[in-house]
Order: C-alpha cells, then sequence, then structure tokens
C-alpha cells in the first residue's frame, strides 16, 4: 500500500510545538506520530512510536488532511437515544415511589417485571427486565426494606414540628442566664435474640449468618447531643420508670452548671409517668406521636447493631451488657461518628 501524502501547511516542529500544549494526550500523540511522518520516518516507526498500528495513523492522517488539527480530536457519537423520555422518566419515578395498591393489585412491592409491563402500557415502550434495573439506578432509586410506619402516624404534626421556633428557644424564657442544650433520647433492647446483617458473599448463594433464639436482653438509654459527638448511655435490665429515673439522674450529673438540656424524646409511658422525678436542669419535651423518624438515636442504635452487636451469640446476661458497652464505647471512639449519624436537616431548627 502507497503512503498516504501529508498536506505541508504545518511543518514538524509547529506540530511537535502544538502537540506540547495540548491538553488531551491522544491528540497530542497523533500529532507527533504526524510529525515523525514528515521528517521522513517510516509509517511504520510512526504509528508505533505513537502506540498505533500503520492503518490507524493512515486514518489520522486521512482526517487531518481534511480538517487539519481539529480533524485529530475525537468525535464521540451522541449513542442510542434513551428508551423513555425525560417526562416519562419523571412519571416512573412517581409510579415506583407511589407504590402498588395491595387490595386492588394483589402485590405488595414492584418488581422489575411489574415495571417492564407498566412501561409497555403506559408509555408504549418496551424495554428490557436488565435494561429496567438500569434506568431504575440512574433515577437514584434502589430496592430497599421498607421502615415500618405506624398507621395513626400525623405527617401534619411532624411537619409542623419540624418547623416550629424551637423547643430550646421555648425553654430560653424559662432558664434565662443558661446556654440551652439540645439532646435526643430513646432506648433500644439488646440481647440474645440476634439478628443477620449483608455481607458480602459469593454470588448465586446465601451467606449463613450466626443468630441465637433466646431471650435474655437488657437496655441501653442514651441520650445524644445533634451537631457534636456528644453522648451519654448507661445499659439498664428494664426499660421501665425505674430505669428511666436512673438514666436522667445520671445524666444530670454531667451536665454543666451553666448549662440547661432539653431533651427530645418519644411518648413511651416510663418517659411521662406522674412517678418521674425529672432534675431541675433538664426539660423533657415530647417528640408528635408514632414518629421514631425524627429522632436520630434511632439511626445510632441501627449502626450499633449492623456494625457490632449482629452474628453474635451471648452466653448470659452479663455478656449482653458486656457487649453493649463494648458497641457504644466502639462507637465513641469513632471521631466524627454520632455527629455525622445524627445531622438531620431540620434539627438546627428546632434547636435555635
Amino acid at each position: 500500500m502507497a503512503a498516504l501524502s501529508i498536506r505541508r501547511d504545518r511543518t514538524p516542529a509547529v506540530l511537535r510545538k502544538l502537540a506540547k500544549a495540548e491538553v488531551d494526550a491522544r491528540v497530542a500523540r497523533r500529532m507527533l506520530a504526524i510529525a515523525n511522518a514528515l521528517d521522513g520516518m517510516s509509517r511504520e516507526d510512526a504509528a508505533r512510536s505513537a502506540g498505533m498500528d500503520r492503518q490507524t495513523l493512515r486514518d489520522w492522517v486521512t482526517r487531518y488532511n481534511e480538517h487539519g488539527v481539529d480533524g485529530l480530536a475525537d468525535r464521540w457519537g451522541e449513542g442510542r437515544p434513551p428508551k423513555l423520555s425525560p417526562q416519562e422518566k419523571v412519571d416512573l419515578v412517581a409510579i415506583v415511589l407511589a407504590g402498588p395498591d395491595p387490595e386492588a393489585s394483589g402485590i405488595a412491592a414492584f418488581t422489575r417485571e411489574d415495571l417492564v409491563r407498566i412501561c409497555q402500557e403506559r408509555f408504549g415502550k418496551s424495554l428490557h427486565v436488565s435494561s429496567m434495573g438500569r434506568i431504575l439506578h440512574d433515577l437514584g432509586l434502589s430496592r430497599q426494606k421498607a421502615r415500618a410506619s405506624h398507621p395513626q402516624k400525623d405527617l401534619a404534626a411532624q411537619a409542623a414540628f419540624k418547623k416550629s421556633p424551637g423547643a430550646a428557644q421555648k425553654t430560653q424564657h424559662t432558664h434565662k442566664n443558661k446556654r440551652i442544650r439540645l439532646f435526643f433520647q430513646d432506648e433500644a433492647r439488646i440481647g440474645q435474640k440476634g439478628r443477620t446483617v449483608h455481607v458480602w458473599w459469593r454470588r448465586g448463594e446465601r451467606p449463613p449468618g450466626l443468630c441465637d433464639k433466646r431471650f435474655t436482653f437488657a437496655y441501653i438509654f442514651a441520650a445524644v447531643e445533634p451537631g457534636t459527638d456528644n453522648g451519654f448511655a448507661l445499659v439498664m435490665p428494664h426499660a421501665n420508670t425505674e430505669a428511666m429515673q436512673e438514666f436522667l439522674d445520671r445524666f444530670a450529673a454531667t451536665i454543666g452548671e451553666h448549662d440547661h438540656v432539653v431533651m427530645m424524646l418519644d411518648r413511651a409511658g416510663w418517659h411521662g409517668s406522674g412517678d418521674l422525678r425529672v432534675p431541675h436542669n433538664i426539660t423533657l419535651e415530647p417528640l408528635p406521636a408514632y414518629s421514631p423518624e425524627l429522632n436520630p438515636v434511632e439511626r445510632v442504635w441501627l449502626y450499633l447493631k449492623e456494625r457490632f452487636l449482629s452474628h453474635r451469640l451471648h452466653a448470659d446476661y452479663e455478656a449482653i451488657v458486656e457487649a453493649a458497652c463494648d458497641a457504644w464505647n466502639r462507637l465513641r471512639n469513632e471521631l466524627g461518628r454520632i455527629k455525622s449519624l445524627c445531622s438531620y436537616p431540620w434539627i438546627p431548627k428546632v434547636k435555635a
């Protein structure tokens, strides 16, 4: 094959200078290969010097002859157009988030196959199941286990709570000259009745997970201060008024003399018991009913169980207490972990 002639409006020296200033390394290599060929190097050696074969160099010479240096840039095609239009993607997200009507459809949750069928019916678009999976992933959706939600939960009350002027601000009027600090409090049961978590394993096999089925347990009482790594916890044998009293008394002893704590907590019976003697430096503020998602301590419990307290066997109550204390101490030793877990965007509004 005869060597293809190369346009000579730029000298090899000019091409090398342009290649040195070029930010795209692939374009720079093509300029250098053409410069070497113009200098008399064989086309095979010029191609090899740029990491390509002779035919590829010939193709770039053709582009260079037609368009000059601009012809050496990659021209990527736009690719196959997306299956779903932008509006159809918006509609698909709305369908997924709304979920099926179990009474009307008889199913509790959509599968990819269900969504493929819906796209065919609603949009007239035929999709493969694997394509539907990629579309859902690109739309920021993933298959997750739903969190239990009480049917009597009041969404309006939750929204109003998040927009309130702030529990700390309201308390400031009755505790002047005090620094008001906001804590959230909750309890979690830790015991022999174990749990499993997601682990890495061979594809196509279900991994084994150590899980006890006995019923001895203890409770972790904890309070955290959002925006900080401050936290206080006690492991107690029961969750009742006496245990709550012990927790409050010990927590109150850690509060500085110039501080007053507003403690947000759920409406468990022992939190509002008439026998509970709330220390003078603490104000208890109940969360809206049936609203565990408003309490950032719930994320602390999930982290402790997923990270430290699953796939475990506890011989007795003392072993449970030791494991719970160890898990809490490990959490406290992870700098920034409590702050990260409890950073709810609306909390500064309550705290202000």
